[in-house]
């Protein structure tokens, strides 16, 4: 069954050790974090330069998307440039 919801759900998985810290501050404060990501996107609507500025050395490294490249060097084609083995 479809969501009814009108907006699309949002899905991030942070380190569990990052959103328990992050969800300990927040509650420290009675804020929900829920509310906070809420609050981060109207801040980045109103002021995206000073709001960026401030995250900037927070910022997480680029995970690669989709499935991993194929590493496997060994290759089902015969390698024209390979020596020839002389029978």
């Amino acid at each position: 069954m479809s969501s009814q919801h009108r907006a699309p759900a949002l899905t991030v998985r942070p380190p569990a050790d990052l959103r328990q810290a992050a969800a300990r501050e927040l509650n420290e404060r009675n804020l929900e974090v829920q509310a906070f990501i809420v609050a981060c996107f109207k801040a980045l609507v109103a002021d995206p330069e000073r709001f960026l500025e401030e995250l900037t050395a927070h910022w997480p490294d680029k995970k690669p998307r989709g499935r991993p490249r194929r590493t496997d060097q060994t290759s089902t084609a015969a390698d024209p440039e390979a020596p020839q083995e002389l029978q």
